[in-house]
């Protein structure tokens, strides 16, 4: 029997992938390169949200201070000289491509696991499964409630 599949836009490439039920959980990138760099990129702009902080400036100073006495050499290397023609040339080839475009139908599609490969069913959620919640029943109080009896 085919496994039902939970279909999800990958929020970092935003590649549309197919995952089954047995590796769903809770995925939100299509690969782990995509949760590396999207991590990366999170990591970089907190922590230039930092550096941008008062706080962030003057520990930022601080730790520069303690290099220079460490280095006592504070100089940045000379830019490396640029080609003397940057220019491309006139009848390059690779402009010209058409791009190549594959269209499949749906029809004929098959619908794989993207993680482990298996075969899913077609009908697929757009949401996560739902766990059945048990609603806890509160035993009757043998005496009754405040709202048994009215005077």
């Amino acid at each position: 029997m085919e496994s039902t599949g939970r279909i999800f836009t990958c929020v970092h490439c935003f590649k549309q992938v197919i995952i089954c039920s047995r590796c769903d959980r809770g995925q939100r990138y299509c690969s782990p390169d995509c949760s590396e760099t999207a991590r990366s990129h999170s990591q970089r702009a907190a922590s230039h949200r930092y550096q941008q902080s008062r706080e962030g400036r003057v520990k930022h100073a601080l730790r520069m201070r303690h290099y220079r006495r460490r280095k006592q050499i504070v100089t940045h290397q000379g830019s490396q000289s640029s080609a003397p023609n940057g220019l491309l040339q006139a009848n390059s080839t690779d402009a010209r491509k058409p791009p190549i475009t594959h269209y499949q139908s749906v029809v004929a599609r098959r619908f794989q696991c993207h993680f482990c490969g298996c075969d899913c069913s077609e009908f697929v959620r757009l949401d996560f499964l739902q766990r059945r919640r048990v609603r806890y029943i509160n035993p009757l109080d043998p005496r009754g409630s405040r709202n048994d009896y009215s005077p």
